[in-house]
């Protein structure tokens, strides 16, 4: 989507370029996350606003702020790989389960857990970007978000994940 959102867009519309806005609208306007504040796929965001008595364009701006915010919070495989063979100094964080990290994981990352979340942020100060893996970009994207909120602002979500880079541009990383 090359325009960001208006008062006349749908919400279907809405969660298809921004998958956390039912989020991000919860919790800024309390809209869309229980039975009754939700909202229908064919509502525009005007009509939420209304149904809701929410102000309108403080939800617009929001929303249009928190596409913004995980478009530069991306990273395709091919910045990714160009950043690997310059050498840049990347931390590389792999946000999936245990198993699906022992199938198959870029060479150099590491599996983040409650107990190493701590270092893991410390570290992510020390170097150029830091990367965050999951199997196709969901995960990891949800990961960043909450990342760069707590301060580690050069976090970047691995566009596609491991599965796209994998078939784009390491074919020794197995794909599941």
């Amino acid at each position: 989507m090359e325009n960001q959102f208006t008062q006349q867009t749908t919400m279907q519309e809405v969660e298809t370029y921004y998958p956390f806005a039912r989020s991000l609208l919860h919790s800024k306007f309390h809209v869309g996350g229980c039975a009754s504040c939700g909202y229908e796929a064919n509502e525009t965001i005007e009509q939420v606003s209304q149904k809701h008595k929410k102000d309108g364009a403080a939800m617009l701006d929001a929303l249009n702020q928190g596409w913004l915010d995980m478009q530069k919070a991306e990273i395709t495989v091919e910045e990714f790989a160009e950043m690997k063979s310059r050498k840049a100094k990347l931390l590389i964080i792999d946000v999936r389960e245990d198993w699906e990290f022992e199938l198959a994981n870029i060479p150099n990352s590491y599996l983040l857990t409650e107990a190493n979340f701590e270092e893991t942020v410390e570290t992510a100060k020390k170097v150029e970007c830091v990367i965050v893996v999951c199997h196709h970009g969901m995960r990891s994207m949800n990961a960043t978000l909450y990342l760069r909120e707590n301060g580690v602002t050069n976090a970047r979500s691995l566009q596609g994940g491991i599965d796209l880079y994998s078939s784009k541009m390491d074919s020794t990383i197995p794909r599941y």
